[in-house]
């Protein structure tokens, strides 16, 4: 482990202690990971998506500091951090299309909510019908859906991924392929 490394694990033992402080120290030593993260899920946003990196990040980083303060967390480490922040960015996504679907509810919204789950043109998705097929995925296979959320939404390699689940990177890619093909048949269904 190197040393950057050991400090952000020491920081977010301390963060899951109660020091505040710890925060204020771990946001400049992750602000460029979680920002390139953020960046790469608003690129695969619609470009009528008015939600920017920044804000996506800093919404994130209140929520998860919210969270932390609120209950026993425990996160083992740098990659139990992230995979945390991935699914509370997905979180933030989503709750942004709720609102302007509501606020929009009598418009026509055509692509904006729109979220590229590929790399094909037809491989968008609404970021709501997403969600769902999210939670459709969870209910049939929890491991399938925890490897997207830290491939898509959290952002992490393959060998990241193998590594955070203690499985074969070839494992992980097949599961992968796997998941993304019934999220694309899920979300069809829903077009």
């Amino acid at each position: 482990m190197n040393d950057t490394a050991a400090q952000i694990t020491q920081l977010l033992s301390r963060l899951q202690g109660g020091d505040n402080g710890a925060a204020e120290q771990l946001m400049p030593l992750l602000y460029a990971e979680l920002h390139a993260r953020a960046s790469a899920m608003m690129r695969r946003e619609s470009e009528a998506m008015t939600l920017q990196p920044t804000a996506l990040l800093h919404e994130a980083w209140v929520r998860l500091q919210e969270y932390s303060a609120g209950r026993e967390t425990t996160y083992t480490d740098r990659t139990h951090f992230l995979r945390l922040a991935g699914k509370v960015m997905r979180n933030v996504l989503v709750d942004h299309a709720r609102r302007r679907r509501r606020r929009a509810a009598d418009e026509p919204l055509g692509d904006e909510l729109a979220i590229a789950i590929g790399p094909g043109p037809d491989e968008r998705a609404d970021v709501l019908d997403l969600q769902v097929a999210m939670q459709r995925l969870a209910e049939r296979d929890a491991e399938l859906e925890e490897i997207v959320e830290l491939r898509f939404f959290g952002g992490l390699t393959l060998q990241e991924t193998a590594d955070a689940l203690g499985k074969t990177t070839s494992s992980v890619h097949r599961a992968w392929e796997l998941a993304r093909a019934f999220l694309l048949r899920e979300l069809k269904k829903e077009s």
